[in-house]
């Protein structure tokens, strides 16, 4: 039986750069929703600075954050990394558009600085900086079997070539962090966690209850293993462009908060009963890593390590452990 790590992270270009390119960030999103109005919150926070110091202090712990995590997963040393995140239509097209895909190569690159809201970054680092991660393709492709013969239709790929740029940003973004040397074998799943709101051609998104089902089949084939494997769940929650419950102009923060209640107390599988109209209207749309770490993770209360939930953000955002 495999032991298991559980870590929680966001994965928003914003935990890649300093916080005094953050406004841009936010005005290049705030253009985008039609007759946008902050919200009385948001206002308060940008106060008389255009928000620098409310970034300044939510930057802080979000790099302390991560460092947690960081000597967390170093510390416990595992022989298998896997990464849950969302593919936002980089690597996986309209000529292939998979409600999950299980990565089974040997070798993966990530260039997280060629996005342009991340040429400015921490590190001073060039657009074309590549990290570059071993995979356990033996491991993924047992994994990927094992799915299908337990009933689960999982896809997978051994080579993406849909984007230039290698892994999506919701994989690469917090290995800079966590393993920017790629000490671990890495093990990427992909999820369509937009669906339609990624454009008219992309299929719905998968349910809660189907991710955490496909949790709960990556534990079973886990049982079956005496690795060392770390589960990351890669992701923010409500995003305040995609709550629709408020117009998409701001974070649902008592949605999440409720569901953190349910991460404390050890209570993660009720989020496998939302229903997708439900996260299309807090905007908790990428949520779904979580559950699918979840369905692996069990019942288990989660440690919290931060919680962000600054409006300046735009996303509600979580760092959790769960061991």
């Amino acid at each position: 039986m495999a032991e298991l790590l559980g870590l929680g992270c966001s994965h928003g270009p914003i935990i890649l750069t300093p916080p005094e390119v953050w406004a841009k960030g936010r005005e290049r999103v705030m253009a985008r929703v039609p007759n946008y109005e902050p919200p009385a919150q948001l206002i308060e926070e940008l106060g008389d600075d255009n928000g620098l110091s409310q970034d300044i202090s939510d930057h802080k712990k979000v790099v302390e954050s991560f460092k947690v995590l960081r000597d967390r997963l170093h510390d416990w040393n595992p022989d298998v990394l896997m990464v849950i995140g969302d593919d936002q239509a980089e690597n996986f097209l309209q000529d292939n558009l998979p409600p999950f895909c299980l990565y089974t190569g040997a070798e993966v690159d990530g260039y997280p600085f060629q996005r342009p809201a991340a040429r400015t970054n921490l590190w001073d680092a060039a657009p074309e900086t590549k990290f570059t991660f071993q995979c356990p393709k033996d491991f993924a492709r047992g994994m990927r079997n094992f799915l299908i013969r337990d009933g689960f239709d999982m896809s997978s790929s051994s080579a993406l070539k849909g984007w230039d740029w290698g892994l999506a940003h919701a994989i690469i973004n917090p290995l800079v962090y966590l393993d920017p040397d790629g000490k671990f074998p890495l093990l990427p799943l992909f999820v369509n966690c937009y669906g339609e709101e990624a454009g008219l051609d992309y299929p719905p998104r998968p349910t809660p209850k189907r991710c955490y089902e496909l949790g709960q089949g990556i534990r079973r084939f886990l049982d079956t293993r005496d690795e060392r494997v770390a589960v990351v769940a890669s992701s923010s929650w409500s995003h305040s462009f995609l709550a629709h419950r408020f117009q998409c102009m701001s974070i649902d923060i008592e949605t999440d908060r409720r569901y953190l209640d349910m991460l404390r107390k050890g209570q993660g599988s009720k989020l496998a009963e939302l229903t997708p109209e439900e996260l299309q209207e807090s905007g908790d749309h990428e949520i779904l890593n979580w559950i699918i770490a979840l369905g692996v993770l069990g019942d288990v209360p989660a440690e919290i390590v931060d919680v962000r939930e600054s409006q300046t953000q735009l996303a509600y955002r979580v760092a959790a452990i769960w061991n």
